[in-house]
């Protein structure tokens, strides 16, 4: 994973990574950007509103803010892509940082999903994932964790053992 330009210092996250083969999201939607998804090499199935579709090389889509999509990488081959993030986000940048640490350790499962729950809240809380159907019933919880592991350092933990230096 390679940030290319960081909110840090610019106006937007520009990220390159692989999504690997099985790895997915749920419908979701983010209310403080939008963002673009530029497939470089591979094919990467993404669902936006009602519709969806399977982008190739050196196509892109761009989901705009409170529009409900999901990707989902139904190849058996990674599928590097670049997404830019419109307004730029660190969080955004970390959470995806967070997420790939966890993978690498073995602590999400094959889709990439954080295998445990307060991981899981902090991801959804960094990344500005609002939940959509029945997931919503989920967002006390999450609400209660991410709080809880932000007061008691544990999301400090995660950006120091998975975040360069953004």
């Amino acid at each position: 994973m390679k940030i290319i330009q960081s909110a840090g210092n610019t106006a937007q996250s520009i990220i390159e990574f692989d999504i690997l083969p099985g790895e997915k999201t749920p419908w979701h939607y983010h209310t403080l950007f939008s963002e673009t998804f530029q497939i470089i090499e591979g094919s990467l199935q993404v669902g936006k509103n009602d519709k969806i579709m399977v982008l190739q090389e050196n196509e892109s889509i761009t989901i705009h803010p409170k529009e409900k999509h999901f990707f989902h990488n139904i190849s058996s081959n990674p599928c590097h892509i670049i997404v830019t993030v419109n307004p730029g986000s660190i969080n955004f940048e970390m959470a995806l940082f967070i997420s790939k640490g966890l993978y690498k350790d073995g602590l999400a499962s094959a889709s990439g999903t954080p295998k445990r729950l307060k991981d899981l809240a902090l991801f959804v809380f960094l990344n500005n994932s609002q939940m959509v159907g029945s997931q919503k019933m989920a967002i006390p919880l999450f609400n209660y964790l991410v709080k809880k592991n932000i007061r008691n350092g544990y999301l400090d933990e995660l950006k120091h053992r998975y975040v360069n230096n953004l």
